[in-house]
């Protein structure tokens, strides 16, 4: 019974990474995107067992301070919310856009600021739709775009 439980979890995993997979190919493509801000700021974690405690967002300056000498924060962890804007050419129209997207951390690991240049993954069907590369697409170098774009 628990075979067949566990056979089941899995096929379902796949299944969900095979059409993730089939409709970013299909209906996605990469494209060059031009930051217009970049809004970080952090906040400290801490999980013991089943309990998990957060503070409130800060500025990692701040948050990094806290963790370090506040005996209230000292164990925490910090983590990160990164919010870019960034204008890009959409595959639908040619024409300019706007977006945002929220991350854990920056892609490829190298910070963004305002003008620089980074690779997203723009719909085919709706000028407004973006959604970030992931680990595999720049692993593969499937994240570079083919075509001109911003």
């Amino acid at each position: 019974m628990r075979l067949g439980l566990y056979g089941m979890i899995a096929i379902g995993v796949v299944g969900f990474y095979a059409y993730s997979e089939f409709d970013k190919r299909v209906n996605f493509r990469p494209i060059d995107a031009r930051v217009s801000s970049v809004k970080e700021q952090c906040y400290l974690d801490k999980t013991e067992g089943n309990r998990s405690s957060s503070s409130d967002l800060l500025p990692c300056e701040i948050a990094e301070l806290l963790a370090r000498n506040h005996p209230k924060w000292q164990g925490y962890d910090i983590k990160h919310k990164i919010e870019i804007r960034f204008a890009y050419i959409s595959p639908v129209d040619g024409a300019a856009h706007e977006s945002n997207l929220q991350m854990a951390e920056y892609p490829d690991d190298r910070p963004l600021h305002a003008g620089d240049i980074f690779a997203v993954q723009a719909s085919r069907s709706n000028a407004n739709k973006t959604r970030p590369n992931d680990w595999l697409d720049r692993r593969l170098g499937r994240h570079a775009p083919r075509h001109g774009s911003i």
